[in-house]
């Protein structure tokens, strides 16, 4: 569910959480010690579209929510909750691209979508890759000369009519092994080729390097592209890894624990003093990366132990936890 707010959040610039308490009202604060074993029934997505946000009636607690709507309708038609009036302590809320307050006014106090600030790319991106493909059908001229075509066109009717029949037989049959059939005074020139095809691929390269860009996602990883020259494409990867780590930490590390400590109180778990989280690095170290980190650590731990600065337990737990 987490995975579906982040996804609808993205693409319609906004979304909610709401927490499935069994037993308490949608209308009411949360309070998280008050629920009881088994409670806690998950959580219900909704996208900015299926719910009306209390736009005279904001929270005025100091908090990370001032300035938000203190309620949320859903709507009618909404697939779950229809007509459910939600308190803001209720949801996990995430609010997309974030802009100026000015600009969040229009949009309800929501964000904007990802594809806000890459569509003029993607349509640029399109007609890019649309005109390469017709100057490559159009990559021949051929002249072919009619005598008296002028008196023909501008005659119309009939002998026009004759006219274009007669070239688009001769384009469907013209080919290599093709015979071209056509009256004694007429002349064809044959074919010239067009304009040469430079550039073409770089033109396109720098539309998809911008479209990458407004996406924040490498080639590599955006089109599968080899990476080309001297990079190995893990360079790019990395930094793409460390962007999401980012975003982990910005958007949902206050969410996730939120809907942690409420899971932890359902199923009667003690969470520790000073309970936090980390989120797993989607970098992954190869065999030999990892044999050389565990080499380091594990003589680390055993000159420190020598040294009598830790005691075996340390030491061990040390090892452990690496």
């Amino acid at each position: 569910k987490c995975n579906e707010l982040v996804k609808w959040d993205r693409l319609y610039g906004g979304a909610l959480g709401v927490l499935l308490i069994d037993g308490q009202a949608l209308n009411t604060p949360l309070r998280i010690d008050t629920i009881g074993k088994g409670a806690f029934k998950g959580i219900a997505v909704l996208d900015r579209w299926m719910v009306d946000p209390a736009l005279n009636n904001l929270v005025t607690e100091f908090g990370p929510e001032l300035g938000l709507p203190k309620f949320y309708t859903v709507i009618g038609d909404s697939p779950v909750l229809r007509g459910a009036i939600i308190h803001y302590s209720r949801v996990v809320r995430m609010d997309g691209i974030s802009m100026p307050y000015q600009q969040r006014l229009v949009e309800n106090l929501w964000g904007t979508s990802v594809l806000e600030r890459l569509y003029d790319r993607l349509i640029a991106f399109d007609s890019a890759t649309t005109g390469a493909a017709q100057l490559v059908y159009k990559a021949y001229i051929r002249t072919y000369k009619i005598k008296g075509l002028r008196e023909l066109i501008a005659a119309g009717g009939p002998a026009m009519q004759g006219v274009v029949s007669y070239v688009d037989i001769m384009r469907r049959f013209q080919g290599i092994e093709g015979v071209t059939l056509m009256d004694a005074e007429d002349e064809f020139e044959g074919v010239e080729a067009s304009a040469a095809f430079t550039g073409i691929d770089a033109a396109l390269t720098q539309f998809s390097q911008q479209l990458a860009g407004a996406l924040q996602i490498p080639l590599v990883r955006l089109f599968g592209m080899s990476p080309a020259g001297f990079s190995t494409g893990e360079t790019d990867l990395q930094m793409y890894y460390d962007t999401i780590l980012q975003q982990q930490e910005d958007k949902l590390k206050v969410p996730i624990t939120k809907i942690v400590r409420c899971l932890a109180q359902s199923e009667q778990v003690k969470l520790p003093d000073g309970f936090t989280m980390e989120f797993n690095s989607l970098w992954k170290l190869d065999d030999k990366e990892r044999s050389d980190v565990t080499t380091a650590i594990v003589g680390a731990v055993v000159q420190a132990n020598e040294a009598g600065l830790v005691s075996d337990q340390v030491a061990m737990k040390e090892l452990r936890q690496s």
